[in-house]
């Protein structure tokens, strides 16, 4: 069995796009009903479709583009506050971390 390198074990942007997917679901099973009426509009309007922001520039490719920092970035703030809110949202605010910190690591790497 080869070796990896350290450089091989760093995320890259289809894996970036992997976990930010997975955050995306994460955040939709969490809006859904029975979700209270304020947890479902702050993941639809403004949770997702900062992630959303962040995928369309993950998809073409576009690594260095500040948007997806900006992205992620606003969701990580949203996660935060309704993890600060109930600890039931934790989960979520977890994953966006990680998705913020593989992000940061697939940018220095490209």
């Amino acid at each position: 069995m080869p070796i990896k390198e350290a450089e091989d074990l760093w995320p890259t942007g289809p894996e970036v796009l992997a976990t930010l997917e997975e955050a995306v679901q994460m955040a939709e099973e969490i809006a859904a009903p029975p979700a209270e009426r304020w947890v479902a509009r702050t993941i639809s309007d403004k949770l997702i479709p900062s992630l959303y922001n962040a995928r369309t520039y993950l998809e073409v490719g576009q690594l260095q583009s500040p948007e997806i920092r900006l992205g992620i970035l606003n969701a990580r703030l949203e996660a935060g506050e309704l993890a600060n809110t109930d600890p039931r949202y934790a989960p979520l605010y977890s994953k966006i971390r990680v998705l913020a910190e593989e992000a940061e690591i697939a940018t220095k790497m490209s």
